[in-house]
């Protein structure tokens, strides 16, 4: 579907052109790593047919306010709603829900719960809290020919939930024998360390399809699908990330107890 009139002096309103899908992408790229909190939820599947099941739902929920440095990430685990298991953490310490006594658990110390331990938080392709200089020279590094294997070939408009999104296809191919670590490499330039909280996707080796339904407007991301690649025998994984906005730490992080999930369906 090509991008209507309306749409598109939206996303030309941004500055960039809304028919040139490599303009599109790198300014939504932009405008996400430079955005100071990042709220995400996630869900992995390992191979296509249970995404489209989802019978076993689990979710992680993750917060980081990168000028503050506060850290909330949460994990449920239920059956279409039912059987809730929940973890949290909160500023470093682990939390369990206990379901039967509605109540949360005493604070325990958890490796997984320092950041940047904790693999998270967004989705696996763009990290947030940057500089505008820090993204710059990040999305340089990733456009140069050595690492280029983040290729957004299609841009078009859909409407999803009674809404109008630019849904952007981009090929993440392996060059030798990386594909996501390309990511780390690129990060470099930020002149971030590994203490960042930044979580580059798993390398497979394989290279992904990576689906990104854009708000028009603001030109960032609400939800995002990665299909990896299938590497021998070995189905490709399926990744789902919802982007919650507006971002924000939430005053209460205990009061949300719901047995949530993606709103966003698999395929679209």
């Amino acid at each position: 579907m090509s991008v209507p009139l309306a749409v598109g002096l939206l996303v030309a309103s941004c500055g960039v052109s809304p028919d040139d899908p490599e303009e599109v992408f790198w300014e939504m790229f932009r405008r996400q790593a430079r955005q100071q909190v990042v709220h995400t939820r996630r869900e992995r599947f390992p191979d296509p047919d249970l995404a489209r099941e989802r019978v076993l739902v689990k979710v992680h929920d993750e917060v980081q306010d990168y000028s503050t440095g506060r850290h909330i990430g949460a994990s449920i685990e239920h059956w279409r709603g039912r059987s809730r298991l929940w973890s949290k953490c909160v500023d470093g310490l682990d939390h369990g829900y206990l379901p039967s006594q509605e109540k949360w658990s005493a604070p325990q110390e958890s490796a997984l719960c320092r950041v940047p331990s904790r693999p998270f938080l967004g989705d696996g392709i763009i990290p947030g809290g940057l500089s505008a200089e820090q993204a710059d020279a990040m999305i340089r590094a990733l456009r140069r020919p050595a690492h280029r294997f983040l290729t957004a070939h299609r841009v078009a408009s859909v409407h999803v939930n009674g809404r109008d999104f630019l849904r952007i296809s981009v090929r993440a191919r392996p060059v030798g024998d990386w594909d996501m670590q390309h990511l780390v490499f690129a990060f470099r330039a930020t002149g971030e360390d590994s203490a960042y909280p930044y979580h580059a996707a798993d390398n497979t080796g394989a290279g992904a399809d990576l689906t990104y339904y854009v708000d028009p407007e603001t030109l960032l991301p609400a939800y995002t699908r990665r299909q990896e690649l299938p590497a021998g025998d070995r189905a490709g994984a399926v990744v789902r990330v919802e982007y919650v906005r507006p971002a924000r730490v939430p005053a209460d992080p205990f009061a949300d107890t719901r047995a949530w999930s993606l709103e966003w369906p698999d395929r679209l």
